[in-house]
């Protein structure tokens, strides 16, 4: 296999486990009582030169609001991560990497929550948020119908040796 293709297949398993990192917490976050997610609402990933995190609007068609998540800010967290995950002999890095991911995810649900419905302060919707994001990765690192996002990674390890 050539070098683009490895790049090409590491940026496929890089989005897929940001969309199930996505799809898993989402699902996630309302069965934890922590917070309620806006309903008839769309949730995906876009490439972005600008530098916002999260971009939101209307869907033309079909009217849904829609959460973009800009994948180049994420990716970029991850690079400045990346040197400390592979001298890192544990997984402790790479898990700290996905908890900020899933925060960066969450959190304005949890804000929006905590601050406008319950009417309660910053620190209210912080703790909410870690709240959330620890029971989501011990979810993550113990339920065995999550395993395939962490599978995504593990593959890729495999396919170097």
């Amino acid at each position: 296999m050539g070098k683009k293709e490895d790049k090409e297949k590491s940026i496929e398993r890089f989005y897929a486990l940001l969309k199930a990192l996505m799809d898993e917490l989402l699902e996630y976050a309302p069965k934890s009582k922590h917070v309620k997610m806006p309903y008839n609402v769309s949730y995906g990933l876009i490439y972005d030169d600008r530098d916002s995190v999260l971009f939101s609007g209307a869907d033309e068609k079909t009217g849904k609001r829609l959460y973009l998540y800009n994948v180049r800010i994420i990716g970029k967290m991850f690079e400045e991560m990346r040197e400390k995950m592979l001298e890192d002999k544990t997984t402790e890095t790479l898990f700290r990497w996905i908890a900020d991911v899933c925060s960066l995810y969450i959190r304005p649900f949890a804000y929006d929550y905590v601050v406008n419905i319950q009417h309660r302060g910053d620190g209210a919707a912080e703790r909410t948020t870690r709240q959330i994001v620890r029971g989501f990765l011990k979810k993550l690192t113990s339920d065995p119908e999550l395993r395939y996002v962490l599978d995504t990674i593990r593959d890729q390890a495999l396919d170097r040796q």
